[in-house]
């Protein structure tokens, strides 16, 4: 006995080192510390299987060596943005000249003038993805949290037989646990007609534990190195509402013509070659010097910005805090998946208190009962600082978008939960103009009509048992 527990003892110790060197926030750090010590050996199986934030893999640097590798190769993907805002006609963009400057220092994301076209769910998604799919010349590639094996998953599968045999060059990267019922039919089907797919992150039972904590949550279409498609929607039905799932699914997406689509595609080569397998080898066709605009969509400037376990900072959340940060008007955030930390919470509070117009909009009834809870936790704070909430009823609001100023919107693939911001991959494009920011202002006011606004005085009258409903759930989502 007395050597099991000198070695349980020992490996108690190397635990409570791992945590306190690996977990940068210091309420999961305690979390965790507890779970360790208060749970024999099964609290150190848990942190050891969903704890560890593995952003410093070795992928980590060979994300990081690829994407030097591309800034050598390109130089124009990493110009100068603020001679870029300088030479071009466009207005001013005030304090956000900022975050365009912020982006380029982190991220190395170059800003361009695009084309923008905004696609509100999948009945407007996938219509304009299958024609544009149907035009691909040299390649196509792909990037997606969720295939369904269903109408709209077999669609495109279709599309990329069709084009594969006609010599178009299609890589497909999918996430593993995701994407998990198109392994044994689609995906063999779209491998043995040519296409190059493969998962962004194996999960294996001998690596499950290091593995099924990070997602490749991007969807993400790049075609020809001309056309891009990002945002919340993922290959499935049920955000098609033209197809009866028994829910209406609320989503948004974005289509991009023009230079962005090289940031998109730097990002893709990274993603594709961290995964391991068949590396692509940068060229100039994958980066297509002149990208002629076709007169469709809103011009306008935009940069994007990814974020993941290869990326030394949590570039996401990061990107969040500034935007709301620099805003001096008006906020108007949509997210389905609500558990900020304190830097997030402290940002929103902030510009409410300073006297801008911040409403949120979430889920009513979140698909996880969990996540739903714990969101509820930081209404009370926000309500007091003077935060507008409201709750999305006529079915599932799952869009990720943000309108700040009537000047800067935000479409992507990202929630304002640590799991985007710290493990999974993601994405979001950040589009500066005041004509598409009127356009997605007007469709949240649109979905405020299916809103239920959270009544302050009522909300403070909740009961002990229902505040500690949403304590609990908070306290247990510091563990994911």
């Amino acid at each position: 006995m007395w050597i099991i527990t000198v070695i349980y003892s020992l490996i108690l110790i190397y635990s409570c080192i791992r945590i306190l060197l690996d977990t940068h926030s210091t309420p999961k750090t305690l979390a965790y510390l507890l779970l360790v010590i208060a749970l024999p050996a099964v609290g150190i199986l848990l942190y050891f299987s969903f704890g560890i934030n593995y952003r410093h893999l070795s992928s980590t640097f060979k994300g990081m060596q690829d994407q030097k590798e591309l800034d050598r190769i390109f130089p124009a993907l990493v110009q100068d943005n603020t001679s870029f805002i300088l030479k071009s006609k466009t207005p001013h963009l005030n304090q956000y000249d900022e975050l365009v400057v912020f982006l380029k220092r982190m991220g190395g994301e170059f800003l361009s003038e695009n084309h923008f076209q905004l696609l509100i769910n999948g009945e407007q998604k996938f219509s304009e993805v299958l024609d544009t799919l149907e035009i691909a010349e040299h390649f196509v590639h792909m990037e997606y949290y969720d295939w369904e094996n269903d109408t709209r998953g077999n669609q495109i599968k279709e599309v990329l037989l069709r084009k594969v045999k006609k010599g178009v060059a299609v890589r497909v990267l999918y996430d593993d646990y995701a994407s998990r019922a198109i392994k044994n039919n689609i995906v063999k089907e779209l491998k043995n007609a040519g296409v190059q797919i493969q998962p962004k992150i194996r999960v294996k039972l001998r690596k499950l534990a290091n593995r099924i904590n990070h997602r490749d949550h991007r969807k993400v279409i790049i075609v020809d190195g001309k056309y891009g498609f990002l945002g919340g929607i993922n290959i499935s039905d049920r955000y098609d509402n033209s197809i009866d799932t028994g829910l209406f699914w609320r989503d948004t997406h974005v289509k991009i013509t023009g230079p962005l689509v090289h940031s998109l595609q730097r990002h893709f080569v990274v993603s594709w070659n961290s995964s391991g397998k068949n590396e692509i080898a940068p060229t100039k066709e994958l980066f297509p010097t002149s990208v002629e605009m076709p007169d469709m969509g809103i011009k306008a400037l935009g940069q994007v910005i990814a974020g993941g376990p290869i990326y030394p900072m949590s570039n996401i959340m990061l990107t969040y805090f500034r935007i709301f940060s620099l805003a001096r008007t008006k906020l108007y955030i949509t997210n389905p998946y609500f558990i900020p930390n304190a830097s997030i919470l402290d940002a929103l509070k902030e510009s409410a208190i300073s006297g801008v117009d911040v409403r949120l909009m979430l889920p009513h009834n979140s698909d996880s009962a969990l996540v739903g809870a714990a969101s509820r936790f930081y209404f009370e704070e926000l309500l007091q600082a003077g935060v507008r909430i409201f709750l999305y009823k006529k079915g599932f609001i799952h869009a990720k978008t943000v309108v700040a100023d009537g000047m800067i919107s935000v479409i992507g693939t990202a929630n304002m939960d640590i799991r985007s911001f710290d493990l999974n991959f993601e994405i979001m494009s950040i589009i500066y103009g005041k004509e598409f920011a009127q356009q997605l202002e007007n469709v949240f006011f649109d979905d405020l009509k299916e809103c239920e606004e959270i009544d302050k005085e009522k909300w403070f009258d909740n009961g002990i048992f229902s505040r500690l409903k949403y304590a609990v759930a908070r306290l247990i989502s510091s563990f994911l």
